[in-house]
C-alpha cells in the first residue's frame, strides 16, 4: 500500500478528482501533517473547501476496520435519508478509497476542539453545554433506532467496551503502551472492589442505540455557531449510556488533570487551588443533561434511572481516562492516582457523586 506523505498527497488527490493542478500551481494549496492513531492530513485552500485526509499508520486489521467504520458512518450519514441528524453534526463525507485505506471528508477550517475551547474561556458556557446535548440525543434517538433496525447494522460488531473486563486480561494480553499503563492495570486487577463493580456494569450493558464511542471533549469541534464531532472510528452499537456518562466524566477529567497535586502535599489544598473550580462546572453539567433528556423526552422517573447508569458507566469510562493519560508515562502519576480513587468513589456511592461532583 503506498503510504501518503505531505510531499506526494498532492499527486493522489489530483489523481482522485479532489483537486486541479491550477489551484496546485497557483498557490491555492497547503497541507499541514501530523499523527495520531492514523497518518492525518489537513488540506487547507483559500478558494476552495478543504479537506481532513486520513490514512491507517499500519496495513493491520484492528485499524483496517475501524477506519471503515468510520467511512461507513459518514457514508450512512450522507446517503440514508433517517440519518440526517447524524450529517448535521458530523463532517461531510467526500471518499473512501478501501485499497490504499484513505478516507477523505471536509475540513473544519478554523473549528476549536471543547478542550481548547474551554481552556480559552477557562469555563464552558452553558449553552455549548446544552448544544453537546441535544448533539448527543440527536444520533441516540431515532438515528440510533432505524440503523438498530435497518440492514446496515452489520457494520458495527456491537462490541462491549474493553475497560469494563480490563480485570480479566491476561498479562501477555495487556494493551500496554508505557510502564504507567502496566502499573495502572495492576492496581485495577488487584484491587478487591474494581473487578466486582467492572462485572456488575459488563452485566447491565444493553444494546439500545448507535453509539460514538470515543466521547471525550478533543473529538468535539466548536465550528463558528455549531459543534461537529469527529473521529467515529470506534462507533458501535451499544448502551447510550456510555456516551453520556464519557461525556459527564470528561468535567471531572479536566478538572483532575489541571489540579497543582504535585505542588502541594494534601489534596485538599489542590482542590482549594483548583485552575477550574468544581462548583463552576455545575452549571454546565445541568444545562447538558437537561438539554439532553429534554430532546429524549424522558419522563422523570426513566431520567433518574438512565442517569444512575450514567453515571456509573462514566466512572469506568474515568478508568479508561487515566489509561490513557499514561500512553507516555514510566509510572504512575498523581493525577492518574486521583482518577482511580475518584472513579472507585463513584462506583460505591453514584449517588453522593450525583450531588457533590455533578451538582445533579
Amino acid at each position: 500500500m503506498p503510504l501518503l506523505t505531505a510531499d506526494n498527497l498532492a499527486y493522489y488527490l489530483l489523481e482522485k478528482g479532489y483537486i486541479s493542478r491550477d489551484s496546485v500551481v497557483e498557490g491555492d494549496y497547503l497541507v499541514l501533517d501530523y499523527q495520531r492513531r492514523n497518518r492525518n492530513f489537513k488540506v487547507i485552500r483559500r478558494n476552495q473547501p478543504g479537506y481532513f485526509v486520513k490514512q491507517v499508520l499500519k496495513v493491520e486489521s484492528e485499524p483496517i476496520a475501524t477506519l471503515q467504520r468510520e467511512a461507513s458512518c459518514y457514508w450512512l450519514a450522507q446517503t440514508q435519508p433517517p440519518l440526517a441528524p447524524l450529517r448535521r453534526i458530523s463532517p461531510g463525507f467526500r471518499g473512501y478509497d478501501r485499497a490504499r485505506h484513505v478516507l477523505v471528508v471536509e475540513l473544519l477550517d478554523g473549528a476549536e476542539t471543547l478542550s481548547d475551547y474551554y481552556r480559552r474561556l477557562e469555563r464552558l458556557p452553558e449553552n455549548i453545554a446544552a448544544e453537546a446535548g441535544r448533539l448527543l440525543s440527536s444520533y441516540h434517538s431515532d438515528a440510533g433506532a432505524w440503523i438498530m433496525e435497518s440492514p446496515y447494522q452489520s457494520v458495527f460488531a456491537r462490541v462491549t467496551p474493553w475497560i469494563l473486563s480490563m480485570h480479566q486480561i491476561p498479562p501477555e494480553y495487556y494493551p500496554v503502551l508505557s510502564e504507567g499503563n502496566g502499573r495502572l492495570l495492576e492496581i485495577v486487577k488487584g484491587d478487591p472492589e474494581f473487578p466486582q463493580t467492572l462485572d456488575a456494569l459488563r452485566a447491565e450493558w444493553r444494546v439500545n442505540s448507535l453509539l460514538h464511542g470515543d466521547i471525550k471533549w478533543e473529538n468535539f469541534l466548536v465550528h463558528g455557531a455549531t459543534l461537529k464531532l469527529v473521529d467515529w472510528e470506534m462507533a458501535d452499537l451499544g448502551d447510550a449510556c456510555w456516551d453520556v456518562g464519557a461525556f459527564l466524566q470528561n468535567f471531572l477529567v479536566f478538572w483532575v488533570l489541571a489540579l497543582p497535586l504535585d505542588a502541594y502535599g494534601d489534596p485538599a489544598q489542590a482542590v482549594d487551588m483548583a485552575q477550574y473550580p468544581l462548583d463552576q462546572m455545575h452549571r454546565p453539567i445541568r444545562s447538558f443533561w437537561l438539554a439532553y433528556i429534554g430532546a429524549r423526552g424522558f419522563s422523570d422517573s426513566d431520567a433518574n434511572e438512565f442517569l444512575m447508569r450514567t453515571i456509573r458507566f462514566g466512572a469506568a469510562r474515568m478508568i479508561q481516562s487515566a489509561f490513557e493519560c499514561l500512553y507516555f508515562a514510566k509510572d504512575m502519576t498523581a493525577q492518574a492516582i486521583c482518577l482511580l480513587q475518584l472513579s472507585l468513589n463513584i462506583l460505591k456511592d453514584p449517588e453522593a457523586a450525583r450531588q457533590t461532583l455533578l451538582g445533579l
